[in-house]
């Protein structure tokens, strides 16, 4: 009967699909769709497009972008794209030309019922007469998703939806990006990148471009038609936020979502590369557009915490780590300037363990990543000994195999990974080569779409635990090349964002297994990252947000934390896990006393607290340092272990609301114009106001103080009534932290 109704509908009919309380409505002629608050961009006339770059070469943004808004728009026509292949770039995307002609939805014309859902037969305004097939259906957690393809895919290049942006909408997530907490005004790639560096270092490394060519880069950068880029070039995103070479949105941990002010979250399905353009070049419109044939999307209807529920219940949420990884870690780089040994690396850890046991610091875990070049029976007693001192004991996986300056495997794994078939391979069915580092080493990538990949990997997991290591950084997995081809048949296109997904939900399955066989927690964390059904979060405990420059910037630096984390955090990757002090310090200089200790505080109240220290340069840890920034360190260390019961009741509640431990004031008090405006500071729970330093040199800052009255915890109890803004005096000792009035949520001291 419901068929029939709505094949005898009259033209004008609405068609609606409800999920719960939410409901889809869908406009015949003109097509046009409705989700709660969010609304299709209205139709349009064909375009054709002149040849554009975009993403441009380093992301500069110096051509037009030719944006269509319209309602399920697809371009017919050509694209070519580059990726680094080689230097710190492998796998991030360098350009992507296109040109073609724009086609939209134009009326429905046949509808077929699909479950609780309907199937609708779109006519577009192609001349072929291609039309697009568009699912509309319930969707877990009370969302409702869309699904649509073309009746034939040939020469389709992208696919987009485009909406209506309401009068002030924010959107919120995106998982790692580092420019504010409020993506509107700006347009951001669905690619997963690693090593976008900013500030103090862009300049370094832009000058580096003419030896970089030679470092595993195929392209000659004169070829590419982009000016050099100097000091008085103009940044997109402005200059305190640019990243090379990858523009100001590049992020290691990519998250296809987000949540809008407006009261809905949007989830994108696919992995294919995205672009996302809110309101950067129409402030009206904004438009998600995926590089394929077809589209994917949810759109969950809520207000902040309603959004985010239903949004990472089908995303997934980071699992509680056992107390034990929450407490301080200090961690042994490998010091990668190729000068290291297997002597080297064991003296270093030596001294380290001399100056613990000396010194008895407050941690919980020592970290070594260069276990593979070490003698087993050195790494054996080395866990023995931290354990005899109740310390834990952590350890390194990648995602790829090298002999390079890491030093990080087990001498025989590249030989061994290649001649039995477990990397990806190339279209000629030979190993994919790439290139690591400045000394472009040569390099496989795991293919963890193979089963006797997967038996390896199990080894190696079994061989590290089984030395008694409790824990392990896994590293990497962002360098999917498009030529790359996989076992189960992917290309590296379809591969590149999947990785991350695949890589980390491998290993989740391999610990699972591991800890009912051993009856252990084992502690494990993660850099790559990506969204999905469910996404990487699913399946992870913590991130590290990638490798932090040594240097007070918003864009990579110190001041680029709290948006990376607050951004993750709401997509339900709560565990963020920093390095203090910064690890890349190639073009920056090892972090000075200063850094070091605003570092230490900004780390005291996250859910890890981690000293892990460059590679490029003399490591600094905390005695490192003079007397008073070891002190400072302590104490900051000793503030984060008191809040780890804390931590561990908030994560409890998020694994079943979503509700992060660390939450950005907008989705506290989503009422407060002025809190959503707050990038550099957070709630921990809902009864500690975190507002750490960020600035060189200053000695006082600016902190907003939401409804309620709030008490400093070490500055002498003074009472702050919000909502507010007012100066508080932060020197260099002191980290400002407030309490909700008549709470205590720390462990006393």
């Amino acid at each position: 009967m419901l068929l029939a109704a709505l094949a005898a509908a009259p033209a004008h009919a609405k068609i609606v699909v409800r999920s719960g309380a939410a409901k889809a409505v869908i406009e015949r002629s003109p097509y046009r769709l409705s989700i709660g608050p969010l609304r299709s961009a209205p139709i349009g006339p064909v375009r054709e497009l002149p040849p554009t770059a975009d993403p441009e070469p380093f992301s500069l943004e110096r051509e037009r972008d030719n944006a269509v808004y319209r309602p399920l728009a697809f371009e017919v026509g050509q694209e070519t794209r580059g990726q680094w292949d080689g230097v710190y770039w492998a796998g991030d995307m360098l350009f992507s030309r296109r040109s073609g002609t724009v086609y939209s939805a134009r009326r429905v014309v046949g509808v077929h019922r699909h479950g609780r859902g309907v199937r609708l037969l779109v006519a577009t305004n192609d001349p072929s007469g291609r039309r697009l097939v568009v699912l509309v259906t319930p969707d877990r957690a009370g969302g409702i998703r869309v699904r649509a393809r073309l009746s034939s895919a040939r020469g389709v290049i992208s696919i987009a939806d485009s909406f209506v942006r309401g009068r002030g909408e924010a959107f919120r997530g995106f998982g790692g990006r580092h420019a504010g907490l409020d993506q509107a005004g700006r347009k951001l790639y669905g690619w997963v990148e690693q090593e976008n560096f900013g500030g103090p270092a862009t300049l370094a490394q832009t000058a580096l471009l003419p030896s970089l060519t030679s470092l595993g880069s195929p392209f000659e950068f004169a070829e590419l038609g982009v000016p050099p880029i100097t000091d008085s070039t103009d940044f997109p995103g402005g200059r305190s936020h640019y990243l090379f070479p990858g523009g100001p949105g590049g992020a290691y941990y990519v998250q296809n979502q987000f949540i809008s002010s407006r009261g809905y979250a949007f989830l994108l399905n696919d992995d294919a590369f995205t672009r996302w353009r809110m309101g950067n070049d129409n402030s009206r419109r904004w438009q998600v557009q995926a590089s394929a044939a077809k589209l994917d999307y949810t759109v969950f209807p809520g207000d902040g915490a309603r959004a985010v529920r239903r949004l990472t219940s089908v995303t997934g949420r980071h699992q509680r780590p056992p107390a034990w990884a929450e407490r301080a870690t200090i961690s042994r780089p490998i010091t990668n300037d190729g000068k290291e040994t297997p002597a080297t690396y064991r003296a270093k850890i030596e001294a380290d363990l001399r100056e613990i046991e000396r010194r008895r610091p407050p941690i919980g875990m020592y970290a070594f990543e260069g276990w593979g070049l070490l003698d087993p029976g050195f790494v054996r007693s080395t866990i023995r000994r931290l354990h005899r001192m109740g310390i834990r004991a952590q350890l390194y996986l990648r995602a790829y195999v090298s002999n390079d300056e890491l030093l990080t495997q087990p001498a025989g794994d590249w030989d061994y990974v290649r001649s039995h078939g477990l990397v990806a391979k190339d279209a000629s069915g030979q190993p994919a080569i790439f290139h690591t580092g400045l000394n472009s080493a040569p390099a496989v990538l795991l293919d963890f779409t193979n089963p006797a990949t997967v038996r390896w990997w199990q080894r190696r997991l079994d061989l590290m635990l089984g030395m008694g290591a409790d824990g392990f950084m896994q590293d990497f997995g962002e360098q999917v090349l498009d030529g790359m081809r996989f076992h189960d048949g992917s290309a590296g296109a379809q591969m590149h964002n999947r990785f991350p997904r695949l890589y980390h939900s491998v290993t989740r399955r391999l610990v699972d297994r591991y800890e009912r066989r051993h009856h252990r927690q084992v502690f494990w964390f993660t850099r790559s990252g990506f969204s999905g059904r469910p996404g990487s979060a699913a399946y992870e405990e913590s991130n590290f947000p990638g490798d932090e420059t040594s240097d007070w910037s918003a864009a990579s630096g110190l001041a680029s934390l709290a948006p990376d984390m607050l951004n993750r955090a709401v997509g339900g990757a709560f565990g963020f896990n920093d390095d203090i002090g910064g690890y890349a310090s190639l073009f920056t200089g090892p972090p000075g006393a200063e850094l070091f200790t605003r570092w230490s505080q900004w780390s005291a109240l996250v859910p890890f607290f981690r000293v892990h220290s460059s590679a490029q340069n003399s490591p600094r840890f905390p005695w490192s340092y003079d007397a008073a920034t070891y002190a400072r360190w302590r104490r900051m260390a000793v503030l984060h272990n008191r809040a780890v019961p804390y931590m561990q009741r908030l994560w409890k509640g998020a694994r079943r609301t979503g509700m992060p431990p660390t939450r950005p004031l907008w989705l506290a008090y989503p009422h407060d114009g002025r809190a959503a405006r707050q990038d550099q500071e957070w709630l921990l729970g809902s009864d500690v106001l975190v507002a750490p330093v960020v600035e060189q040199g200053a000695r006082s800052r600016r902190v907003y103080f939401p409804r309620g009255c709030w008490r400093a915890v070490d500055s002498g109890e003074r009472r702050y009534r919000g909502p507010r803004s007012t100066r508080v005096a932060a020197p260099l000792g002191r980290l400002p932290y407030f309490f909700r009035c008549g709470k205590r949520p720390f462990r006393a001291p």
